[in-house]
């Protein structure tokens, strides 16, 4: 076998692979969508994109607008120069006062609206974290979907590569707790969500057929 052939071997199969784990990734996905309902796991709006929404739906000019931009002035001033700060209330109002400064005198900007910003400012810190923390809990979940998923249809990624590994280890790992180790893998792959498998495929594809454009013209 040329290595060209050896080469366009190991792409098929892993592209055989890839395709598996991207069906697994859908079904995973699928079982995982009920969970984003829960409101302790729904998305939540984030307070930037309401704020640009509000400023899009004001006429433009109106006294109204020029407020909302000021104060996504402000919140943006913070913003830019928010991790290189405690995150405190004390650095907020400093961050805030500058930026008022900045702004000069005759700027449309009330104590009001200073204070809207710093609740702002606030509310997209706290929804970074949940962010976080929801995403965090769903790969946790989609995780443990995807192996239970794995195991009860016996996908094992060790059994579905074996043929690219030596011929001693792959007898390794046909071994019982070896294919639970590659079922685990294999359901654990599938939680990186089936966007990241559909790319992969994709690129696995590509260099096949760049490999078979390359032996026809060899």
């Amino acid at each position: 076998m040329s290595n060209f052939d050896q080469l366009t071997t190991v792409l098929g199969v892993l592209g055989a692979y890839f395709a598996v784990i991207l069906v697994l990734a859908v079904s995973v996905e699928t079982i995982l969508e009920p969970f984003t309902s829960l409101p302790w796991l729904r998305k939540k709006l984030d307070p930037d994109d309401l704020l640009k929404d509000i400023k899009e739906w004001l006429p433009e000019g109106s006294d109204v607008e020029i407020k909302a931009a000021a104060v996504q002035n402000l919140t943006t001033e913070y913003k830019a120069v928010e991790v290189l700060l405690q995150k405190n209330v004390q650095d907020v109002k400093e961050i805030a006062d500058q930026a008022l400064e900045a702004l000069g005198p005759e700027s449309k900007i009330t104590q009001a609206q200073k204070d809207l910003a710093l609740k702002i400012t606030a509310l997209r810190r706290q929804y970074a974290v949940d962010e976080r923390h929801r995403i965090t809990i769903l790969r946790v979940i989609s995780g443990v979907i995807g192996i239970v998923a794995a195991i009860l249809l016996r996908i094992d990624t060790f059994d579905i590569l074996g043929s690219l590994l030596p011929e001693d280890v792959s007898q390794i790992l046909t071994q019982p707790n070896a294919q639970i180790g590659g079922m685990i893998i294999t359901g654990l792959a599938a939680s990186a969500g089936s966007s990241f498998w559909h790319d992969m495929l994709g690129r696995m594809r590509n260099l096949k057929e760049t490999v078979q454009q390359v032996q026809a013209k060899v």
